[in-house]
């Protein structure tokens, strides 16, 4: 599979983005999120990944993102506040709700963002991740569009997200803990939405899971969260992002996410929770191994390493995935540095 620089692959990113008239600052932040998750991501940057960048170009064209929002806070009380995305490219959105958790955890020691009026943030991890920079616990999670979407429990119409979430824990040494994971074990491949494929759907253990939707304890999370992203933050929720709601890219999606930032201090001493955490990922570590099984891996380690390996060698790029952004080079005339 051929591979492709992470500075040159943001460059493209950004490139699009600009020539739909997204900033320069915000563009490379945007670009650079999505390069963080093709950094960790099993299959790199895939035919997946590429297709919704072009989506986003595409609503950008058809007045169904802001390119520009007035991102703002609607409103706060103490550690909690609600903020209007204005439409905008959701990486953007997701970024400044967390920033803005952030500056509220040392006055609280907790902070909670609700976020409406937003679009697809991708990769989860990055926005709970931030947290860290801080030594705090950070959480993120969203709701989603139904074109990756699950049927109930017993039901067959598709009625919630896959709703992502991840969870960021700073450690004494060593990687963190960083679980990031959806709640369906597909996604739709192809133009055909409805069409699932098994996309290795390999949770943070490095485990892969069954080609099923969320089983019925993916099905109780994506509730709980299509509750806490959707309904407590004002956002659209369930059938509000089915297909035949949405319409064309000319319709804002109105997805709502909500993150959080605990300072562990407000708990216990920071250096006894990192010893004490340190122990349990030693147990764990320690664990009689399956037959087959060389090492135990902790949630985020696979993709550390993963990320660390693509900084040097260069991100995958799959075939259809080099297809597509070509054909979006083309059609919007834009000239890639190859």
């Amino acid at each position: 599979m051929p591979t492709v620089a992470h500075h040159k692959l943001r460059d493209w990113i950004t490139a699009f983005l600009r020539h739909a008239h997204v900033p320069e600052a915000d563009a490379s932040l945007i670009a650079g999120v999505r390069v963080e998750a093709a950094l960790r991501d099993p299959l790199g940057f895939d035919g997946f990944a590429a297709r919704s960048l072009v989506h986003v170009v595409e609503r950008l064209g058809a007045g169904g993102l802001n390119a520009r929002p007035n991102i703002r806070v609607e409103h706060e009380d103490g550690p909690f506040a609600v903020i209007d995305g204005d439409g905008g490219i959701g990486q953007l959105v997701g970024v400044r709700a967390m920033e803005h958790c952030l500056q509220h955890v040392a006055s609280h020691g907790i902070a909670l963002v609700g976020v409406r009026r937003s679009s697809t943030l991708g990769g989860l991890a990055y926005y709970a991740m931030m947290a860290l920079a801080q030594e705090y616990i950070g959480f993120a999670a969203t709701n989603t569009e139904l074109r990756i979407g699950m049927p109930p429990w017993g039901g067959v119409t598709p009625t919630l997200g896959n709703n992502p979430f991840a969870i960021a824990i700073p450690v004494e040494e060593g990687r963190p803990v960083v679980m990031d994971m959806s709640l369906t074990a597909t996604e739709p491949q192809g133009s055909d939405a409805g069409a699932m494929a098994h996309r290795q759907a390999l949770l943070s253990s490095g485990n892969v899971a069954r080609p099923v939707m969320g089983g019925h304890k993916g099905y109780a999370l994506a509730v709980v969260l299509e509750i806490l992203c959707g309904v407590l933050t004002g956002a659209g929720f369930g059938l509000a992002h089915a297909h035949q709601q949405v319409g064309s890219f000319a319709t804002p999606p109105d997805l709502g996410h909500l993150v959080a930032a605990v300072d562990v201090q407000r708990l216990i001493p920071l250096s006894l929770f990192k010893a004490r955490v340190h122990t349990l990922n030693q147990q764990i570590k320690a664990s009689a191994r399956a037959p087959g099984v060389e090492d135990i891996f902790l949630p985020g380690e696979l993709e550390f390493e993963r990320h660390d390996v693509r900084l040097q060698s260069g991100i995958p790029v799959t075939d259809d995935a080099m297809l597509t952004v070509q054909a979006l080079a083309e059609s919007l005339r834009v000239q890639l540095d190859v």
